[in-house]
Formats: structure tokens, C-alpha cells, sequence
């Protein structure tokens, strides 16, 4: 791979900094907020890194095909580190807070461009195996994050969740610094007129997810996605070109991973809750049990480019959501009286479906789309599929809130996933089976 082989390292070292944020957070935040004051903001740390980091993914993909995607990432990456380095210097929680906004605004470009540039320097067969390794990233994260939160606040300080960025930040601007992209990148307008209200109307759409009276946030974020279409038919040269939703294979592709991810990729997020409080089990023990849908997810993606290569996108996506149907239906039936084990052992089932409807449908963004909106294309589809993840797992939480127990909340949650699940069967017979990129090596329209 010669210069590639750091490029790849700075890939995978980025993943690794964004899963590991997500997940010592979670275990350090309490300390954070006893120490500082303030826990009328406690929810805010999480709530205004998430709002950042989703609604910037579309505009960094829209940068990338301007500009370059090794300038953006490594801009990204700065962001991320400086956001890191006053989060450590904060002495309360409102700064704490805007820090952490500008952590997401870095977070937002940095899994978007890694996939985009993934998707510029390796072949289909080898997409599926990196895919595989930064899913494995952020399953392993998923556990090792809470150990080393605790070991910063209980050893050193939680200072030190943020500090810790800065070396695995400057590594990362390092190993890109030898990357010489090849491609060539039109600098056109870019659309402010269609950025801003399309920005504000998913960040009121997002934030009904996070307050206690959703409605008007609701009503306001539909009302300026209203705005945002009228201005865009206007516009020469608009924020979300129109290719993308006249190409209908990155249409119906985004369309499926929309729904498949408002239905069981959340479940995961809930699963070590009902195992320590419906059955009293430890939080590592419970958080082991995540290992089983990356063991899952590394066995589907793997393989997946190849697969596409020899039998075609619809096929790979049909097979993958009826696996996820079959084996959340088990979950459904079975999750009152089921073993350790058992449990394991249909989350591997769910990992493999997991990895390889994610593997498929990126590559699947990449080359249904022309080369010049590739990154727009491929940025998109993470951005939907991060709404579609942070609805669903709102949905679920209120589902398990709202029931008598936790066990009950659980089999609700499994049932509104099931249930969605069988929309994107349906969904994924209507997926294009080829591309002539596939075949001839070259982006042409779908088939």
C-alpha cells in the first residue's frame, strides 16, 4: 500500500478518537458535573455535541468534493483537538458546554471523510475489510471507554478525557501528511441560502428528541424544512444537489438505511441497561455482551465487496434485512427468559447483518454517485442514518420509560423494531442490483 498504509492508520486513529469520546463521556460526565457545578446542563454536554457533529456531516461532504478531503479531515481533526483542549481548561459548565460544541463541530467532518476517503483509495474488495475494522474500533471502544473513563477520574483527573486527544490528534495530522489525492475538485458556490435553514431545521428536529415538550421544536423544524425545499427549487447550484435524489439508487438506498436504522441499530444502546437491571448483572460483564454484535459486524462486512462484485447491491441488502428481521423477531420472543449465551449468540447473528447492510450501503453511496458529488453522496447517508439512529433510540427510551418494568420496556422495544424491520424487507426489493461502476470500473447511472 506504500503511503496508503498511513493514511489508513491516520483513518483508523481518527475512529478510534470519535469512539472513544462517545464512551468515556458516558462514564466521566457525573464526576464532571460535581466538580463543576451546573446539572441543569448535564444533558446539554452530550445534547450540543450531538446537534454539531450531525448537522455539519452533509456540509463537510459538500466541502470535500470542492476543496479535497485530506485538507477538510485535517481541519477536522484540529477542530476536534482545540474543542479537546479547552474542554480539559473549562472551569464550568456553561463553557464546558460551548467547548464541547466545537468538539462536535470537528466530530462531524471526521467519520464522513475517513469513509469518503476510503472510498477514493481502495478498491470495493478491500472497502468491506476496512469497514470491518473501524466497526471493530467502536465496539471494542463501546467497552474500554467506561474502563478508562474511570481510570481518569479516579487515577488522575477528568481532565484527562480531553487531554488525551492531543496526541492521538497531532498522530493523525501526521500519518495524513503524506497523502497525495489524485483527484480533481470543482470549486463551485457553495449554498448558505439552503445551508442555514436546512441547519436549523434538523437542529429543532433533533432537539425535540431531547426536551420534555417536543412540540413546537416539532412544528418549527418541519416548517423550515418547508422553507429549505422551496429555496433549494431556486437555487443553481444547491446544498443537496438534485443528482442525489433523481439517481435512484442512492435514493432508495438512503431511504432503506433511514429506516433500518430507526429500527434495531439502536436496540444495542439499551441491552447492557435490561441485562444489569433486569437481571442484576454487572456493568462489565453486561457490557461484554457488545462484543458479540462486533463479532457479528466484522463477519459481515468483511466479505461484503466481493459479494457486491459477484451478485449485486439488491440481493446483499434483501438477505441482510430479512437476517435482522429473523433474528430480532427471536429477540422479541424470547428476551424474558433468555440466557447469557443465547443472547450473545443472536446479537452475533444481528452483528452480521449490521456489518453487512452498513458495508453495503456505503459502498452502495459511493458508487451510485458520480465522482464529483461522491462526497456529498457518501456524507448524506451518514447523516441519515445518524437521524435515523438518534430518533430511534429516543423512540426506544421513552418505550422502556414508559413500561412497568425494564423487562417489559425491552420487549416493547424489540416489537417497534421488528416491526420496522419487516419496512425494510419490503424496502430493499426495490434497491438497484448493479451499477455499471461495478462492472466496468467506471461511475455510470444505475441500471
Amino acid at each position: 500500500m506504500g503511503k496508503n498504509r498511513y493514511v489508513f492508520w491516520g483513518l483508523v486513529i481518527t475512529t478510534l478518537i470519535s469512539a472513544l469520546d462517545a464512551n468515556i463521556m458516558q462514564t466521566a460526565s457525573p464526576t464532571i458535573v460535581k466538580q463543576l457545578g451546573g446539572m441543569e446542563l448535564f444533558a446539554w454536554i452530550f445534547v450540543v455535541y450531538m446537534l454539531a457533529s450531525t448537522v455539519t456531516v452533509p456540509l463537510y461532504g459538500k466541502l470535500s468534493d470542492m476543496y479535497g478531503r485530506k485538507r477538510l479531515l485535517m481541519i477536522a481533526v484540529g477542530l476536534f483537538t482545540i474543542g479537546s483542549i479547552l474542554c480539559g481548561l473549562a472551569d464550568s459548565m456553561v463553557m464546558l458546554v460551548v467547548y464541547r460544541g466545537i468538539q462536535g463541530l470537528g466530530a462531524g467532518g471526521m467519520i464522513p471523510l475517513s469513509m469518503i476517503i476510503v472510498g477514493d483509495l481502495f478498491t470495493i474488495e478491500k472497502r468491506g475489510k476496512i469497514q470491518a475494522v473501524f466497526s471493530t474500533i467502536w465496539a471494542i471502544s463501546s467497552i474500554i471507554g467506561p474502563v478508562l473513563g474511570s481510570f481518569f477520574v479516579e487515577a488522575l483527573t477528568w481532565r484527562w478525557i480531553f487531554f488525551i486527544n492531543i496526541p492521538i490528534g497531532i498522530a493523525t495530522v501526521l500519518c495524513l501528511l503524506p497523502y497525495k489525492e489524485n483527484m480533481e475538485f470543482k470549486k463551485t458556490h457553495i449554498d448558505y441560502k439552503g445551508f442555514f435553514p436546512f441547519g436549523i431545521s434538523i437542529t429543532l428536529l433533533l432537539l425535540s428528541t431531547s426536551v420534555r415538550q417536543p412540540l413546537w421544536y416539532l412544528v418549527f423544524g418541519l416548517l423550515g424544512l418547508i422553507i429549505f425545499a422551496l429555496v433549494e427549487r431556486k437555487e443553481a447550484h444547491p446544498f443537496l444537489p438534485v443528482s442525489l435524489f433523481k439517481n435512484k439508487g442512492i435514493l432508495r438506498t438512503n431511504l432503506f438505511m433511514l429506516v433500518y436504522c430507526l429500527s434495531f441499530f439502536g436496540t444495542s444502546n439499551f441491552i447492557p441497561l435490561f441485562l444489569q437491571e433486569g437481571s442484576g448483572m454487572s456493568i462489565y460483564k453486561s457490557g461484554l455482551i457488545l462484543l458479540s454484535i462486533a463479532m457479528g459486524w466484522m463477519f459481515g462486512s468483511t466479505p461484503a465487496g466481493k459479494w457486491i462484485i459477484r451478485y449485486g447491491y439488491k440481493i446483499l441488502f434483501i438477505i441482510g434485512s430479512f437476517i435482522t428481521a429473523v433474528s430480532g423477531f427471536a429477540l422479541y420472543f424470547f428476551i424474558e427468559d433468555i440466557s447469557y449465551l443465547g443472547l450473545f449468540l443472536i446479537l452475533t447473528v444481528q452483528g452480521v447483518s449490521f456489518g453487512l447492510l452498513f458495508a453495503v450501503g456505503t459502498i452502495a453511496s459511493q458508487e451510485f454517485a458520480e465522482s464529483h458529488i461522491k462526497g456529498m453522496s457518501t456524507s448524506l447517508q451518514i447523516f441519515l442514518r445518524n437521524i435515523g439512529t438518534s430518533i430511534g433510540v429516543t423512540i426506544m427510551g421513552l418505550l422502556i420509560n414508559q413500561a412497568a418494568n425494564v423487562v417489559i420496556g425491552m420487549k416493547n422495544v424489540f416489537l417497534y423494531a421488528f416491526c420496522l424491520s419487516l419496512v425494510t424487507v419490503a424496502l430493499s426489493f426495490f434497491i438497484p442490483a448493479k451499477t455499471e461502476a461495478v462492472t466496468e470500473g467506471s461511475p455510470q447511472p444505475v441500471s
